[in-house]
């Protein structure tokens, strides 16, 4: 885990729900639980804010950082595309998408990805989700306006044929095998119940599970491969994020109380504020067995005293 990296994390899930805004010597300390100097942490902040995804202030001589509205939408869009497309009901129509740029230009080739497209060939992709003026924006940022654009009825067509489009146009070998991993890193941890144990235990957890914002192209319920493990993987993710919860925002808050403002009323914390730790039902299919929850061991209290 990279510093940069990690500060995405760190004010997607901690900074937003505690209000929006960190003191540097909060997100010093946070990070330094992480195993970053504060030097790293600095350097990491400066080249965020040069990029355009933090913005700074100051309060005296005291600096302040904060997500700019292009850092939340990078935060939001990935993790909403994923709950938004899995919970919607598909309507058996397949997108094409013809467009010879995405062959040879990586950037779009990747943006596609990242909205859900998956490829056919070359210069073909095909996705079940309508993407409406997201895409035509896209293909406008890229100077495609006039990729060809169709909408096949697949209403009348067989399964295997619906499975054959799948195939082809995504990898699920390698997103099997990344919820495989992670549910065999984190569903033999111990929960640690000390407050800096726990927090370093939620912002790696956390970190991970954004890896799948990237891999998982939010195919509709009817069109998961059936060894699919991405509920089982939702799951432990819920469980352990859940476990760790109170004692990680000790940690945080401890660390909050000794900053500049300390004496200044801390605003409301804002859970649903973690675009990574909501949504996590629609993530969760209609193969889930309601009767079979994923649990996960607590240290014992003697162990963590």
């Amino acid at each position: 885990m990279r510093a940069r990296s990690a500060l995405f994390t760190l004010f997607g899930d901690v900074v937003r729900p505690a209000g929006g805004q960190a003191w540097l010597s909060t997100l010093t300390g946070c990070m330094n639980a992480l195993g970053f100097t504060p030097e790293a942490t600095r350097t990491a902040l400066h080249r965020m804010s040069a990029e355009g995804w933090v913005e700074h202030g100051k309060v005296g001589r005291y600096a302040t950082y904060r997500l700019t509205p292009r850092g939340v939408d990078r935060l939001e869009e990935a993790a909403a595309r994923i709950y938004r497309l899995r919970a919607v009901e598909w309507d058996r129509r397949w997108r094409l998408l013809m467009c010879a740029a995405a062959g040879r230009r990586p950037e779009l080739a990747k943006a596609l990805t990242w909205m859900g497209f998956g490829r056919l060939s070359s210069d073909t992709w095909v996705s079940p989700h309508p993407h409406g003026d997201r895409l035509a924006t896209l293909l406008a940022e890229h100077d495609q306006p006039d990729a060809l654009r169709f909408v096949t009825d697949a209403r009348h067509a067989d399964g295997d044929q619906d499975r054959r489009i799948v195939t082809q146009a995504w990898d699920f070998d390698v997103l099997h095998t990344a919820h495989a991993d992670f549910c065999a890193r984190w569903g033999r941890i111990l929960v640690p119940g000390e407050p800096a144990a726990a927090f370093t235990t939620r912002i790696e957890l956390v970190h991970h599970w954004r890896s799948f914002l990237f891999l998982d192209p939010g195919l509709p319920v009817s069109l998961l491969p059936v060894d699919w493990r991405g509920d089982e993987a939702a799951r432990l993710f819920r469980s352990l994020y859940e476990a760790v919860e109170a004692p990680a925002w000790a940690f945080h808050d401890a660390l909050a109380a000794v900053a500049p403002a300390a004496g200044d009323p801390a605003p409301a914390r804002d859970p649903a504020a973690s675009p990574f730790a909501r949504g996590l039902a629609a993530l969760e299919t209609a193969r889930r067995d309601p009767h079979c929850e994923l649990g996960v061991p607590r240290v014992p209290e003697k162990e963590t005293a």
